[in-house]
């Protein structure tokens, strides 16, 4: 509801419209970035005469930064804009009951320890007293100058146990005493802690805050219709990319990759997005309205996403569908029967689509049945990524035990020579064609005493080789094949080592990742 106030304590010629933002200016465009996010609304207003007007927004959320609030629209002759100001209040609310009641009860409990660290100020001040008299009489009667008789002693002796006796007592109800006192300064002063802190509580909880801007505009001409458009940054709002990758990868035919892209919202602005037009951007807002300081030219990648979604509640995150670009895939196997005596199908896969695709988690599916979560690094137009999609039962391994000969040779300068042997046997079962690569290790060495000699496979002579297996050793000294096998076809790898080292060492083995 719009309110049209007339005030006195401004000039006559200014008119105050009071308007509530969230009900009467809609968001019409809201660019997500990945800290916060920028609102673009729209408020019209019908005005029946002339003259200067103050448009006073209410209701803007807590989140939004005043400082970043732009007007644009009022550049005709109709209206002008004159000025634009902000400012943040605090209305103080009621105060609630159950406050008012819980600070009666901690105030009584307060009254209670104080009156009792009163009394006990009190005994303590007369067991003083009484130590005093006593050390009175004890002074007087040792400061006697006089001769003394036989009763005298008699009853100096009868006042001594009195007074050993009185002042074990009062020695020992004065202890009683402070400790009693020291336990109710603890609870009197923590009492008055509590009370310090519900009172600022209570005052916090009662000061709204409550954030405006001023629009002063001058309306040159009577029965006008005006349309501005407000826009301005809010915190607490932010973005993260996530995918859907299906694969449909039938038998005979060439797999095909299908990713929807999703951009994930999160929005705790406190403010509720309802029909408006989304775009989800990974720029960098700008704050101010200074010119920006020149700084080197970095070329990356920037991408807006545009989207649009019906409702944007202000609690959870929302998982929103942007696009869903299709994307061509090659398939192969990757086997580490040292490890494992499985075929792990991947998916290498060209971004065919026209975006950027964001580093975000995976679900994928493959002929619609879940196989796993992973996740991709950022994937520029043209690239490709690679995508586990997790065991494939119908590529059959074996991988023969490794058989260990060690032996002495030499006969002046004895070493110690190692042979290792073992085979991999790999079966297709399938009625395609797969390419499959294999790995396994060959040990480095890393003392020049140490020789390792690889026997089986020849890399010098890749001619040769059944089944236009390729084999490459990698950086990482592991031994890689590469491996086409048709429609039921298999293939064996022999792999064969020699590990020499002096005579008078040992060795040893260990894995570094």
């Amino acid at each position: 509801m719009v309110e049209t106030i007339l005030t006195t304590n401004t000039p006559p010629s200014v008119t105050i419209v009071h308007i509530n933002v969230k009900q009467e200016c809609p968001a019409q465009y809201v660019t997500v970035y990945n800290d916060r996010a920028e609102v673009t609304r729209l408020l019209r207003y019908h005005f029946d005469n002339e003259g200067t007007y103050d448009l006073v927004l209410q209701g803007l959320s807590p989140s939004a930064d005043l400082t970043s609030f732009h007007v644009s629209g009022g550049t005709g002759k109709a209206c002008t804009i004159l000025e634009v100001s902000y400012q943040t209040r605090y209305e103080d609310s009621s105060v609630s009951l159950s406050d008012i009641t819980l600070l009666d009860q901690l105030q009584t409990q307060l009254d209670v320890v104080q009156a009792d660290i009163d009394e006990h100020a009190q005994e303590l001040d007369r067991l003083k007293k009484q130590r005093t008299w006593l050390d009175g009489k004890a002074t007087k009667l040792m400061n006697q100058e006089e001769s003394l008789s036989a009763s005298d002693f008699e009853t100096m002796e009868q006042f001594l146990n009195f007074y050993r006796k009185m002042l074990s007592k009062i020695d020992k109800e004065t202890t009683q005493e402070q400790r009693q006192l020291k336990e109710l300064h603890s609870r009197c002063d923590a009492l008055k802690a509590k009370i310090n802190e519900h009172r600022s509580q209570a005052i916090t909880n009662r000061l709204i805050e409550q954030r405006e801007v001023t629009i002063t505009i001058h309306v040159a001409s009577s029965k006008t219709d005006v349309a501005l458009e407000l826009s301005y940054l809010i915190s607490n709002c932010s973005w993260s990319a996530s995918y859907d990758i299906r694969v449909d990868g039938g038998e005979g035919r060439q797999p095909k990759t299908q990713l929807t892209y999703y951009g994930i919202i999160v929005n705790k602005s406190q403010e509720n997005w309802s029909d408006t037009q989304f775009s989800l951007s990974t720029a960098t807002p700008s704050l101010g309205g200074a010119a920006p300081k020149l700084a080197t030219l970095k070329v990356n990648c920037r991408q807006y996403h545009g989207v649009s979604t019906r409702f944007m509640d202000i609690s959870a995150a929302h998982r929103v569908p942007m696009n869903t670009p299709c994307s061509t895939a090659s398939t192969n196997y990757t086997i580490v029967p040292k490890l494992s005596l499985h075929a792990y199908l991947k998916a290498s896969t060209l971004n065919t689509s026209d975006k950027y695709l964001l580093a975000g988690p995976v679900s994928i599916f493959m002929n619609n049945n879940f196989v796993t979560h992973s996740s991709i690094d950022n994937v520029c137009l043209g690239d490709t990524f690679d995508l586990p999609l997790g065991i494939d039962s119908s590529i059959k391994i074996e991988y023969k035990p490794v058989k260990k000969t060690s032996d002495t040779q030499g006969i002046i300068s004895k070493v110690h020579l190692k042979t290792v042997r073992h085979e991999t046997h790999i079966t297709n079962t399938k009625t395609n064609e797969v390419i499959v690569f294999v790995y396994d290790q060959l040990p480095l060495s890393s003392d020049e005493k140490i020789k390792v000699n690889l026997i089986q496979p020849d890399l010098r002579r890749q001619d040769n080789n059944p089944h236009n297996t390729i084999m490459t050793l990698k950086d990482t000294n592991n031994l890689e094949w590469k491996c086409v096998l048709s429609s039921r076809g298999e293939c064996r790898l022999p792999f064969e080592y020699t590990v020499e080292w002096p005579y008078d060492k040992q060795v040893e083995f260990q894995e570094e990742l």
